[in-house]
């Protein structure tokens, strides 16, 4: 089995340099245009099967992948265990001041950090316990010739690397995906 993982296009979110979490805006014109380029790169492909959060940003990037891809399934698969990371307190604010209330020390430590919460929210730990049962579904569900499409979130898929043993939680902070990317597993 291949896993095709595609952080979302850039959201009105991510344009405004706000965290977003399980807030929901759409893609901006720049993440249309993301995602477009992505099905491009992924047309050599054939995809089996696509799997999406419940957020509108990597449901409308899955859409756009389905319309400009040759071989996409046409349905998709949403399920909010892959939701992003629930920023809690942060969702909607603006990073920078984010940063500039807490200093530099602790937003790195809770935003790329293993098991430090925000406020009211999940650490990456915590992201991970939620999707980790999906995960082993996915295994015992699929078969080894498929390719498997799963359009998510930066924090998500960090998640996923770390269950998947292809980063550790020691060096999970390292590990960055832009928006429209994709990692393949």
């Amino acid at each position: 089995m291949t896993w095709f993982f595609v952080r979302h296009g850039q959201s009105t979110y991510n344009l405004e340099n706000k965290f977003t979490g399980w807030h929901n805006p759409s893609l901006s014109e720049l993440g249309v245009k993301q995602a477009s380029e992505t099905a491009k790169k992924l047309s050599e492909y054939n995809i089996d099967i696509i799997y999406t959060s419940n957020l509108a940003r990597a449901k409308e990037t899955a859409e756009i992948i389905i319309k400009n891809h040759p071989n996409a399934p046409k349905n998709i698969i949403s399920d909010e265990l892959l939701n992003e990371r629930n920023y809690g307190d942060w969702s909607g604010k603006n990073k920078e001041q984010v940063k500039g209330e807490i200093g530099d020390d602790n937003f790195l430590k809770v935003r790329r950090g293993w098991d430090s919460p925000p406020k009211n929210g999940e650490s990456l730990k915590d992201t991970a316990s939620r999707v980790k049962n999906w995960v082993d579904e996915l295994k015992k569900k699929h078969d080894n010739n498929e390719n498997i499409l799963i359009v998510s979130h930066g924090n998500t898929i960090r998640a996923i690397s770390v269950i998947l043993e292809i980063n550790t939680k020691e060096n999970i902070h390292e590990f960055e995906l832009q928006t429209g990317e994709i990692f393949i597993v």
